[in-house]
């Protein structure tokens, strides 16, 4: 029987789709409810019931529709969830609506939802209540089973799922009490009750390193293999290169031409050469695999790369977008080997202006295959370049920091990131951790791809003129809006609170030149991070609207086609436009294709963050679990009503201390200063605030760290 609740959420969400008033026999179809049932009475009676209370209308021709009001006050959107409560995220706005706990009825993270708006909250932010389900997401859950008298229930991993699970005994698929399991959501209709799971796979006892991180890979449902037909299919790829494909090609295999990557990288996209020509100028080449001559459009490759839009790269290890005979082996720019690339060559005045460009398909030879650590080292010790080799790389470095120099000076903002990497025993447990930072090696390399991929998406611009066109050449972008303005006058009144002296930061010259006042001081990390957290997200579109934090008008994702959709796109792009201009017909399909991949691999992109973020997470908690009882020094990174944030000194890890635990006073949480402040005492924590804490818990199947103040 249809519980009268949903009926009437049903009725509303259906009429709120429908463009014109709709008749009884009309709604009855909708909702596959059969004439003269008992159900059609119970509809009957439900629309007359909302009509009365002035929900609904009912015209003179027996057609209902919404009241006004109501149609204002309901909007649909993506449901995502994050500390316990909702927040929903509708075209258009660019804040998301908030949504207590109370108030999510049955929704779940990545739903569709219809959402009554109830009001504002403080800073002007919407809140409301779901009152429909329109689609349920795939919910797939890792976590424990855990048995309680004669009922078991699955506590999930990820805190998204913000309730347990009720697992029917015949659902358990043999797991026991304290197993880890993977489950799939089967219904839940009653906000009142717990959602119903089924066991879809056991995974083993809970805690086991190995174990937590293919819960990871489950928990966000990242592919584990590739699927049969894709590894025939890359069988038959030849490892040999035709002559045919060789002289079509501009034949760079005689330059110097290096690698530079990571100590632990195995898929080498990008390559560099540069020299200075006869009249003075500079040659910069941007050589990137030609992951497109062996992927072809729709091939079963090509599709999966598609569902997979981006590698991952967990701790410890790297899901592939391509299979590893490409993404390790041919499109690899191993050393010695003769490779497939396109070029990108570019060459510069000598006050670093560009003022020509080729954008070429070629063939190359790397010659060495270099480390940054290696680069950095001898960058750093002043010594005279001793060969060929080190001369590219002293040239070369002088070269990307006046490219820096400039794109800062002309917008670009100079925010500094770190980044937490382990080091792993032969099991692959953490036994350690480090602070990754940018340095002259990394940011020659970050340079010389900015460039190149600025300078083919400005050809695109070139391309559209030379064809004549009104509309735009469908391309990818990788876009970035600028921030918004409520978010950086919350910044700058919390810096004011600190008493940092701050103007209006309006540009992205303005914050370069208030982040310059905190080079080498003990701020610096906590005022990057704050801005950072006030920026929007970059993202791939369609539509070009300029990337705001790199202060480029235009710009794209080229250099890295291994293990990114994206630039496997544009490499297709460029190679059509390069043979003339596409007909009509082709360049409405080339639009649509390149909005459904813009959308697709900016969700991929998410996940991917997520699950390295989780990742991390992990092995911070596993690396916790060690030094139980420990006191360390740290930094707080986070204020909320429930408690503050802390990152360790020395391992790096974030843990949280409770409010609960503050038992000198009772703590208020100061949204707008980011801080926690006792009512009696007036003792505050706030973002960046020094403290000592020891370590309580660290949960490694919740990748949680519990954290206690020491006075």
């Amino acid at each position: 029987m249809i519980q009268i609740k949903q009926l009437e959420q049903k009725i509303i969400s259906i009429l709120l789709d429908s463009e014109r008033p709709l008749q009884l026999v009309e709604l009855s179809k909708h909702l596959g409810i059969p004439a003269e049932s008992n159900e059609y009475k119970t509809l009957k009676k439900v629309l007359q019931q909302l009509c009365d209370s002035k929900i609904l209308i009912k015209s003179s021709r027996r057609r209902f529709s919404l009241n006004s009001f109501v149609g204002e006050t309901l909007v649909r959107g993506t449901l995502r969830i994050q500390h316990g409560k909702g927040l929903l995220f509708v075209n258009g706005k660019k804040e998301p609506i908030t949504i207590k706990r109370k108030n999510l009825y049955t929704g779940l993270d990545g739903d569709k939802v219809v959402v009554k708006l109830l009001g504002f909250k403080k800073h002007n932010r919407q809140y409301g209540e779901v009152i429909e389900i329109i689609s349920r997401s795939e919910h797939y859950i890792s976590g424990t089973i855990e048995r309680d008298a004669n009922f078991y229930f699955l506590i999930p991993d990820n805190e998204k799922y913000y309730l347990d699970f009720l697992v029917p005994a015949s659902k358990l698929k043999k797991a026991k009490n304290g197993d880890k399991v993977r489950a799939r959501l089967i219904s839940w209709d009653n906000p009142h009750k717990n959602p119903i799971a089924e066991v879809i796979e056991v995974l083993g006892r809970s805690g086991e390193t190995t174990l937590e991180s293919e819960t990871i890979i489950r928990e966000f449902n990242l592919p584990q293999t590739f699927p049969d037909s894709i590894i025939k299919e890359t069988e038959t790829i030849s490892d040999r290169i035709p002559s045919s494909a060789i002289l079509r090609r501009v034949d760079l295999r005689k330059k110097l031409i290096i690698t530079i990557d990571p100590v632990d990288a195995k898929d080498f996209d990008d390559a560099v050469s540069f020299e200075t020509l006869p009249n003075g100028n500079y040659l910069l080449g941007v050589h990137i695999a030609d992951v497109s001559y062996y992927v072809s459009e729709k091939s079963e490759i090509d599709r999966e790369a598609f569902r997979r839009g981006t590698s991952v790269y967990l701790v410890d290890r790297v899901i592939p977008m391509l299979p590893e005979k490409l993404s390790n082996d041919l499109c690899s720019l191993r050393p010695n080997r003769v490779r497939l690339a396109y070029s990108v060559e570019m060459e510069f005045d000598e006050k670093f202006n560009l003022v020509d460009y080729r954008i070429f398909e070629s063939i190359i030879k790397s010659k060495k295959r270099l480390t940054y650590e290696e680069v950095l080292e001898f960058l750093t010790s002043n010594r005279q370049p001793k060969n060929e080799l080190e001369t590219l790389l002293q040239n070369l470095n002088r070269f990307a920091q006046n490219l820096r120099k400039k794109r800062l000076s002309f917008g670009g903002i100079n925010f500094e990131t770190v980044e937490v990497k382990f080091v792993l025993d032969e099991s692959k447990n953490p036994i350690g951790s480090y602070l990754k930072e940018s340095n002259i090696a990394t940011q020659l390399i970050e340079e010389c791809m900015l460039v190149a991929n600025k300078t083919v998406a400005e050809h695109i611009q070139f391309l559209k003129k030379k064809f004549k066109l009104k509309a735009e050449l469908p391309f990818v972008y990788r876009v970035h809006e600028e921030p918004e303005e409520g978010k950086i006058k919350s910044v700058l009144f919390f810096f004011k609170f600190l008493g940092v002296k701050s103007k209006n930061l309006v540009s992205s010259k303005a914050i370069n030149k208030f982040l310059e006042q905190f080079e080498n001081k003990p701020e610096k990390p906590i005022v990057h991070q704050l801005l950072i957290r006030a920026m929007q997200k970059a993202q791939y579109s369609a539509d070009n609207i300029g990337h705001y934090g790199l202060g480029f008008q235009y710009y794209t994702h080229f250099t890295s086609p291994i293990r990114r959709y994206p630039d496997l796109v544009v490499h297709r792009l460029l190679k059509k436009y390069n043979s003339g201009n596409p007909e009509k017909s082709e360049l409405d399909r080339l639009q649509r294709f390149v909005e459904i991949a813009s959308e697709q691999s900016t969700e991929r992109e998410i996940v991917a963050m997520e699950a390295e973020r989780e990742s991390i997470k992990l092995m911070q908690t596993i690396l916790t679990s060690k030094n139980l009882g420990k006191t360390f020094s740290g930094t707080i990174s986070g204020v909320t009503n429930f408690g503050f944030f802390v990152v360790l000194d020395e391992i790096y890890a974030e843990g949280l201390v409770s409010v609960r635990d503050l038992i000198d006073d009772y703590y208020i949480f100061d949204e707008k200063n980011l801080s926690l402040v006792g009512r009696r005492k007036g003792r505050t924590f706030r973002f960046g605030d020094r403290v000592n804490v020891v370590v309580i818990e660290s949960n490694v199947e919740k990748r949680k760290i519990t954290l206690r103040l020491v006075d």
